[in-house]
């Protein structure tokens, strides 16, 4: 274990107290023993208290004791000493209390708490003596790296009950590196430039070689006439096709290609020894670096950083391997649209990382200036973590300075047209809402750092903006409304002002998107396609959006030996990221062909080439340095009230009959906000995290999988005209969604994507779920002629729905009578809470089966939903209530409630309290039709 190469992990699961005293520093590893030494003293007693640590609860697999001759374990049960803790992690045989002594090491014979807050661990020494050392590990068999402690106390006594603190510890956790899988092409000893190209080559040759014959994407599976042809070749066959394709278009560029196509002949004749491949590889590699396209590529900006290997694509601010190196480089390229000759490329160093992490670096359009971001390995703040904030300067290196600062990650800077410039960052002070950590969403501000505010009102984190031709930000948002988690991960467009984002693509596709740039020349959009899981690494794809956007079938995998992988699975080699097109058929990307990132050119064609590989550490995020056409900017005043039109709902709605549709409930996804710790930075994690739920899916669910555990709330309701059409208000700045309801209030159709507006923003739509390239009717609405209506506020409020306030008191009035614990064969439907906090009535509808809802769970896959095939309708408990189920009469009040609250997807509470801390509402403390008291006292939207 000791020549294993090691990564710094900085941990999630931050106490909510600030550090009130100076902490020594240390590098706590994972596999091997850490010594704390201190001053020594008299003690009979030794406890380490940990205050926060990188899991959902700390562990430890052996606490020892030192004193002056430091050889000597006095900790140890054989020797007399007794071991006791604050708690213990019940019913796991391997992690109690008792292997904190017990001289065996390994994750098999170590202690976990049962809690993750102000746990402790401690010995009583056989005998009172003197103590300087204590010696901490985690899991010495080297096989488990989490639940390391990251600020932790040693405290002595000698009575157990008066203790002293003789070291306070910061820790950052060091954890091995990943080791490569088995397969992967091993990296070269000693790597010089022969050597990093024969290893290149020999990547590329196995991979091709693993082709995968399952995945959808692949030209083995999926017929393509290019792709699945050179997919069957070998890979000398494969080499000199693309050789001589490669000499095609060259010459029709007016390039003399007559050496190349003698030297191709004569690799022919030979094509079946072992030894062409490597000279075909070579040859095809001198002839696509003559190609005058790469000329973008004389100077070329990029980050050296070691790779995150956060746990989700979402986290990387928060439990990624923060290990420290590199800086903003720039590497030019001699040559580059003549003669490309890499092995003359020179390197400058920009901006020295080595102190922390610096990432996504892009120049502004005149090429005079630099953007990008750093995290320094400590915190400048006492007591804070670091934090990413966004830096600029001169193209030169010259004139650092730092535009943003706070307890925020600011990250993925975009120069905009109109000098401002846009970023992801966490200041929307929100959790992402299916996990643990904070959410990231896009913002804007002056280049100066001033005058930020929001472009996006996401509650999921969104990644990676870029400027489209037309004036638009491309970016990436996660977006699951009832539906899965995995599948989410889109490309949208946004005006620079934050109005008329829109879908571009990806909606109920299988695959996941990230670094949508497009292609010059070409309507394609450039991506890597990646998972929910891990790094954002997967194979390269060009996605062509007037396939539809949401047809998996306009996506083309060009770099098919690269799988893409699905749900939580994610690659850590053999990957690429980061495109960035530079001409209709090159890319400027990242790829690790096994273990390191490097920078190469590929194209449309399959061809990859290696421009830059640091032996040491990654290098990533490459953009040519250069000026670049400045696209038009667009920009509007915001002010006033939102609009909406819509032209006609039945468009999009087979199987509605016209006149049905009576009005439109416009709904939100409620956001949950972040806790302020006490010391001017907020939580970060929320470990359990489904405990930090709307709705504890953990604890409850039924037979159609897991309802909604974000919370929602019903804006109020906008009539529809007899045409179909309809013009309401919309609440600006807030996540909504649309859905269509019949004069019973029945839910017909579903909007299951969000939408935002600006305030003053008008936005239309042709219809519900029509196709994306319908025109509106040729005829003048009535909803066009008239002003746009105020929403119907509903009887309990245009506020977080909470079925304990709303539907509960419904339930008291007509239900309880005979559907309580007293009436046997009965199912329970008062209000009375059971041990999970959770309402009787409310497991019973849910887990029952009487209502019916959309599955939240995290592996279902995207898919469109046919009108009436869902909810309300299709939900038991009104089957039997329609058949007058012993005279029960709701009033309107009353269905309009019970029916809201099922086609919210069933949400329990109102907000996103950490259940153990939920104490039970007010009995009958507000009825549905007391209007005016609900309003008051729920909490209003944030």
């Amino acid at each position: 274990m000791k020549h294993m190469k090691t990564i710094a992990l900085l941990t999630a699961g931050l106490a909510l107290t600030a550090n009130a005293y100076a902490a020594v520093s240390i590098q706590f590893y994972s596999y091997k023993p850490n010594a704390i030494s201190f001053k020594p003293g008299q003690a009979r007693f030794v406890r380490v208290l940990i205050h926060e640590h990188s899991g959902k609860q700390p562990c430890i697999d052996e606490l020892e004791v030192y004193g002056s001759d430091k050889k000597k374990n006095l900790a140890l049960a054989s020797a007399g000493a007794k071991a006791t803790a604050s708690s213990c992690l019940p019913n796991y045989p391997i992690h109690q209390i008792h292997h904190l002594n017990d001289g065996k090491y390994g994750n098999e014979r170590s202690w976990i708490p049962a809690g993750g807050q102000k746990e402790w661990a401690q010995v009583e020494l056989a005998a009172p003596a003197v103590v300087s050392k204590v010696v901490l590990s985690r899991d010495r068999g080297g096989r488990h790296h989490d639940r390391l402690p990251t600020r932790f106390d040693i405290l002595t006594s000698m009575d157990g009950k008066n203790w002293k603190t003789v070291e306070a510890v910061t820790a950052v956790p060091v954890v091995p590196a990943p080791r490569a899988p088995a397969g992967v092409t091993p990296f070269p000893n000693e790597p010089t430039w022969d050597k990093l190209l024969t290893y290149a080559f020999n990547a590329e040759r196995n991979t091709w070689n693993r082709m995968s014959r399952h995945d959808h994407l692949s030209p083995l599976r999926r017929h393509h006439p290019y792709w699945t042809r050179i997919a069957k070749m070998t890979p000398v066959e494969r080499t000199l096709t693309q050789l001589k394709d490669l000499a095609d278009r060259l010459e029709a560029k007016g390039i003399d290609v007559s050496a190349e196509r003698a030297e191709l002949a004569r690799l022919q004749k030979r094509k079946d020894e072992e030894s062409v491949y490597h000279e075909a590889r070579l040859a095809k590699r001198r002839l696509m670096f003559r190609d005058p396209a790469l000329a973008p590529l004389a100077r070329v900006l990029f980050v050296k950083r070691h790779p995150y290997h956060a746990s989700h694509n979402y986290s990387e601010v928060l439990d990624s391997a923060f290990r420290s190196g590199g800086g903003i480089c720039v590497l030019e390229f001699p040559g580059a649209g003549q003669k490309l000759d890499p092995t003359q490329a020179k390197l400058t160093m920009l901006f020295d990382g080595s102190k922390g992490i610096a990432r996504d670096p892009i120049a502004d359009f005149d090429a005079e200036k630099i953007y990008f971001a750093f995290r320094p390995q400590t915190s400048p703040t006492p007591n804070w973590k670091p934090y990413w904030h966004l830096m600029a300067m001169k193209v030169d290196g010259t004139e650092q300075k730092k535009l943003t600062d706070g307890p925020f990650h600011d990250r993925y800077p975009c120069p905009l047209p109109d000098g401002g410039l846009a970023f992801i960052t966490t200041r929307c002070k929100a959790r992402f809402l299916c996990w643990r950590p904070q959410a990231s969403v896009m913002f804007r501000m002056d280049a100066d750092g001033g005058n930020m505010r929001p472009l996006s009102f996401a509650n999921l984190t969104e990644w990676t903006p870029a400027m489209m031709r037309d004036g638009r930000i491309l970016w990436t948002r996660s977006e699951y409304l009832d539906k899965g988690a995995n599948f989410g991960h889109t490309l949208w467009a946004i005006r620079p002002d934050g109005t008329h984002p829109e879908l571009i693509f990806g909606n109920n596709t299988i695959n996941c998107y990230i670094n949508g740039r497009e292609v010059p020349g070409s309507r394609e959009i450039c991506s890597t396609i990646f998972s929910h899981g891990g790094d954002h690494n997967g194979p390269i794809g060009l996605i062509d959006p007037a396939a539809g956007r949401f047809n998996s079938a306009g996506v083309i995998n060009i770099t098919p030996d690269i799988t893409p992988h699905y749900d939580m699975s994610w690659p850590r080699y053999v990957c690429f990221r980061d495109p960035t097109p530079i001409s209709k058929d090159y890319i400027l990307v990242s790829h690790a062909p096994g273990q390191r990132f490097g920078l190469y050119v590929i194209d449309r064609y399959g061809n990859r080439e290696l421009l830059y590989m640091d032996p040491s550490i990654g290098s990533m995020g490459a953009t040519p340095l250069g000026p670049r056409p400045r696209p038009r900017v667009i920009s509007r005043t915001t002010a006033g009230s939102a609009t909406l039109f819509v032209s006609d709902v039945y468009q999009g709605l087979p199987g509605v009959k016209r006149g049905s549709v009576k009005y439109i409930r416009v709904c939100q996804e409620v956001r949950a906000g972040l806790l302020p710790k006490g010391n001017g930075e907020y939580q970060d994690d929320h470990p359990p995290f489904t405990d930090w739920y709307a709705t504890p899916i953990h604890k409850v669910s039924g037979p159609f999988g897991w309802p909604s555990y974000v919370a929602k709330a019903s804006l109020g309701l906008a009539p529809v005209e007899p045409d179909g059409s309809a013009r309401f208000k919309v609440p600006a700045g807030k996540t909504i969604y649309f859905q269509a309801l019949d004069k019973d209030y029945n839910e017909l159709q579903r909007m299951r994507s969000v939408m935002q507006l600006q305030p003053g923003e008008q936005r239309s739509c042709v219809g519900c779920h029509e196709n994306r390239k319908a025109a509106p009717p040729n005829r003048v609405t009535r909803a066009a002629r008239q002003k746009p209506a105020d929403l119907d506020v509903p009887p309990w409020g245009a506020l977080p729905f909470a079925y304990e306030r709303v539907v509960q008191p419904v339930l008291d009035r007509n239900c309880i009578k005979c559907h309580n614990p007293r009436k046997k064969g009965r199912i329970n439907l008062t209000g009375v809470l059971d041990r999970e906090k959770i309402p009787a009535s409310y497991r019973s509808l849910v887990s029952g089966g009487w209502v019916h809802y959309f599955n939240w769970s995290y592996g279902v896959r995207h898919h469109k939903a046919k009108a009436k095939t869902f909810g309300t309708l299709k939900s038991k408990l009104w089957t039997v209530l329609n058949k007058g189920h012993h005279k029960v009469k709701l009033r309107p009040d009353e269905v309009r409630a019970v029916k809201c609250w099922i086609d919210l997807n069933c949400p329990l509470w109102p907000d996103y309290i950490y259940r153990p801390r939920r104490v039970r509402p007010q009995k009958n403390a507000l009825r549905v039709s007391d209007h005016v008291p609900l309003t008051a006292r729920l909490t209003p939207i944030r």
